[in-house]
């Protein structure tokens, strides 16, 4: 037993490489988050331009009509549409607006690493400056983890605060939209 412990201690460390399976989950779960993502950009796009299309339509509409728009009380009605619909606008929009990107150039300046697979994170960096990171960056499997871990905690946080913002545009045009429906054949039926 004795023998085994000195063998055992005698030999070299091997620094733990990632194994194939780690990395296909990883590389799975990164590819359906992108994917995801791309599905709630798609989503709010169409948000936006439906809301945008309805604003386009309803200008020209009103203004000849507004007489008759006044007559059956639908002001309130079609205010609160077009409310809505820049409310959707605006919250689609900050699904597709691009996030900070370069909120770890503190850490660069001090000389650590942060993942070299992000490009916000070396964007602004020139060839061979680029490439004197990469290698020190990938030189440990350690730090390979992290910045993967990094990566994907970075790619679930994103898509995480589109897929809310998603939501809540959908609710806003779906609330919006039935209530200004419902207030104007509540004003048209009532009122007149």
């Amino acid at each position: 037993m004795e023998a085994n412990e000195v063998c055992i201690e005698t030999k070299p460390k091997k620094s733990k490489k990632i194994s194939k399976d780690v990395l296909n989950i990883i590389r799975t779960t990164m590819r359906n988050n992108i994917e995801l993502t791309h599905i709630a950009d798609n989503k709010a796009n169409v948000l936006l331009s439906l809301n945008a299309l309805m604003i386009t339509f309803l200008v020209p509409f009103v203004v000849p009509n507004f007489e008759s728009i006044k007559e059956f009380n639908l002001v309130f009605p079609l205010g609160l549409i077009v409310i809505t619909a820049f409310v959707t606008i605006y919250i689609s929009t900050l699904v597709l607006k691009p996030s900070k990107f370069n909120e770890n150039k503190k850490l660069l300046e001090e000389g650590k690493y942060v993942s070299p697979f992000f490009f916000g994170n070396f964007f602004q960096m020139n060839k061979s400056e680029f490439s004197t990171y990469i290698k020190g960056a990938l030189s440990d499997n350690d730090l390979i983890k992290e910045h993967l871990t990094e990566d994907l905690h970075y790619i679930g946080s994103r898509l995480g605060r589109k897929m809310t913002l998603v939501r809540l545009a959908f609710n806003v045009f779906i609330i919006g939209f039935f209530s200004s429906i419902s207030l104007a054949i509540f004003m048209i039926f009532t009122l007149n």
